[in-house]
């Protein structure tokens, strides 16, 4: 999962006049569907409740609500299909889904109420419904914007036969995916469970992730990718509270940010152009409903992120204090800390050594088996704010797309260890395709790094 860059300082709609326009341009559709009543494995008990809280929000601001409860595949199938034809050229589309789902060969399917016990794992993808297959329809459409949520991180419910493996993974999903134009959110990590509740006494009709997902979906002036952000840490900091491990996974390609709910900043309308309606955010109301969001937050990751988006706002002294990062913080017994190495931009295709750090800027990348179609077709890294900065490209040099999983290991200028072990994030690499990664480091304390990558199709060194 990469760290997430992009927040929207201002949102300006100006639209033409009619109201077929209008529809074409601005046209909100939301896929709601809550599996409980599942006839052949498990059944569940708040999935539909979920859904159907989902669903009322989002009518509430404006979505037009395709809601099904306890549906089979064939069902599935057409209201993707329909939700699809809805949304394609430049509309807005929300896919929640509730219910169980299973990984297979780290595929994940959702699993609707008629399936069979399956007696292999091609039964059980041919019974199912492929999450990549939905994605891959949904940017065939070409949408303006798409959020995939799934809530369908729970134990494997299939039965394990004596004598045989299990069919799927033991529980939750794989690592997400997201084409360009999407973002994509699951109720928890890689093979992580989700929560239906924080204990014996929590009566909540709604399950710990919807419970969080849904005042996020209502807020004004805050940016999609920022509102699953803030769904991710509350959702991790209840979870920890009882001793249970659930960080959502979110991962987006998107080029800009989408609002659930305008912020109340309104442009008049210009003279002359009555039928012209503009509408803007405030980027100071933006910001605070952003430090609101993970103010209360734990983890170094929120404020790493408000600093990079907003160096110089109105809360970067208190953020970086709470990342360690003011000189009364990093001061140990009145000394000075070492002065940070200098700032290094170099391409992979020269490489060459960093000012004063030793090694070339080639060995700061280790390949777990040796990559075949993908490469670091380039990497740089800068320090601000006392943070180190990377950003690196890679290449798909093969016409299919490719499944790539990194990680960085974060150290100090002596090689030593100042951040625990991250856990491997996803990248799909569309064929003859670049992606970029974008990172923030952590800690002030972490002067080196290295990145760790890692492909089904890696061949043996």
């Amino acid at each position: 999962m990469r760290r997430l860059f992009l927040i929207a300082i201002s949102l300006i709609f100006t639209l033409a006049a009619t109201g077929n326009a209008l529809a074409a341009a601005e046209r909100r559709v939301a896929l709601v569907i809550g599996n409980n009543d599942y006839q052949n494995i498990t059944k569940l008990e708040k999935a539909v409740n979920d859904a159907n809280s989902v669903a009322r929000e989002l009518k509430k601001i404006g979505f037009e609500v395709m809601a099904y409860n306890n549906v089979g595949q064939k069902k599935m199938n057409l209201a993707v299909n329909e939700f699809v034809q809805k949304i394609s050229g430049g509309g807005i589309g929300i896919f929640f889904f509730a219910g169980h789902g299973l990984q297979v060969n780290n595929q994940n399917f959702l699993v609707p109420v008629d399936m069979d016990s399956p007696r292999s794992e091609n039964d059980l993808a041919d019974q199912a419904v492929s999450v990549l297959a939905i994605q891959d329809k949904i940017a065939d459409a070409k949408a303006k914007f798409t959020l995939l949520v799934l809530d369908a991180c729970r134990d494997n419910p299939l039965p394990k036969k004596s004598g045989t493996r299990s069919i799927g993974a033991t529980r939750g999903l794989a690592p997400p995916q997201a084409p360009n134009g999407q973002v994509v959110l699951y109720s928890a990590g890689a093979n992580q469970q989700a929560l239906d509740k924080l204990g014996d006494n929590d009566n909540n009709p709604n399950g710990l992730f919807t419970r969080e997902f849904l005042p996020s979906i209502t807020q004004p002036g805050i940016s999609a990718t920022d509102a699953m952000r803030r769904v991710r840490s509350t959702v991790t900091q209840k979870a920890k509270s009882v001793g249970h491990d659930q960080q959502p996974a979110l991962y987006e390609q998107t080029d800009g940010d989408f609002y659930f709910v305008a912020g109340p900043a309104t442009a008049p309308t210009p003279a002359g152009s009555p039928t012209t309606v503009v509408q803007t955010v405030d980027p100071k109301a933006v910001e605070l409903a952003f430090w609101d969001s993970i103010k209360n937050s734990n983890s170094p990751e929120d404020y790493s992120d408000y600093l990079s988006k907003y160096p110089d706002g109105q809360f970067s002294a208190l953020a970086k204090r709470r990342l360690g990062t003011t000189n009364s913080t990093a001061t140990r017994g009145g000394d000075s800390p070492a002065a940070a190495p200098a700032p290094t931009q170099v391409a992979l295709s020269q490489p060459r050594p960093v000012p004063e750090t030793g090694p070339s800027i080639a060995s700061k990348i280790e390949e777990l088996g040796k990559m075949v179609s993908l490469k670091v077709s380039d990497l740089r890294a800068t320090r601000r704010d006392n943070l180190l900065r990377i950003q690196v490209e890679i290449t798909n040099t093969s016409s299919s797309n490719q499944q790539l999983y990194y990680r960085f290991k974060w150290l100090d200028r002596d090689g030593f260890s100042v951040w625990d072990d991250e856990p491997w994030k996803p990248l799909l690499v569309y064929g003859q395709q670049k992606q970029l990664i974008n990172v923030v480091g952590p800690t002030f304390k972490a002067t080196d790094f290295r990145l760790i990558l890692q492909s089904p199709n890696n061949i043996s060194n």
